[in-house]
């Protein structure tokens, strides 16, 4: 079963997957190496971000057998005024390539 989530963008919610294959197709048209893909999302700059942001709702949409109308023109302009959605997209990034690391922390005694 494939997995993917769904994201709102301009209104509309478009299927989103970070695999292996949004990878692939994110490496091949940035040119990134497979070493540069361990810090994927930190320092990135806005054009390589919607490029992978648009890698993965390919691959969303692949894994949805829904076909991708979308282009990156597009994303980028749904993005307008929603600066957000790059926030939003990248934390579906983590998510599905790191798995839930959000860990339940017990509340801190009080110190007397």
């Amino acid at each position: 079963m494939e997995k993917y989530t769904f994201v709102e963008l301009g209104g509309k919610k478009y299927p989103i997957k970070f695999g292996f294959n949004a990878l692939r197709k994110y490496s091949m048209k940035t040119g990134t190496t497979l070493a540069q893909l361990n810090n994927i999302g930190s320092d990135m700059g806005l054009n390589d971000a919607i490029v992978l942001i648009h890698c993965g709702i390919e691959d969303g949409h692949r894994a949805a057998k829904q076909e991708c109308k979308l282009t990156i023109d597009d994303l980028a302009d749904k993005m307008d005024g929603d600066m957000e959605s790059i926030t939003r997209c990248m934390e579906v990034l983590g998510e599905q390539m790191g798995g839930k690391s959000e860990k339940k922390q017990k509340p801190k005694k009080a110190r007397r």
